[in-house]
């Protein structure tokens, strides 16, 4: 994998940090900046701002169609300024 993708951590799965598992109790919204041979390496969209969490690729899977609508209708505030979410058919960024 070369480019960063958004991607779903399946509910109860680990999600590795160095202060321990950081994992969520229902599938929740990921952004994969990187892997290894058997774990994704990213963050959680949403929460604490924990960096570098390894995701195991077994227990993560892609967006749904529905899950693609959802974020390309979402936008986000930072320092005052709103930026429109858009992604692919495959979780990609789209800066289109």
């Amino acid at each position: 994998m070369n480019k960063q993708r958004y991607m779903i951590l399946k509910g109860g799965s680990p999600a590795i940090h160095k202060l321990g598992d950081i994992g969520r109790d229902e599938d929740d919204l990921i952004f994969v900046k990187s892997e290894t041979q058997n774990h994704f390496v990213g963050n959680f969209v949403e929460g604490f701002g924990f960096a570098d969490v390894e995701f195991r690729k077994s227990d993560c899977r892609p967006l749904t169609q529905a899950e693609i609508e959802k974020l390309n209708n979402s936008e986000i505030q930072l320092g005052g300024i709103r930026y429109k979410m858009r992604v692919d058919s495959e979780g990609y960024p789209n800066n289109d």
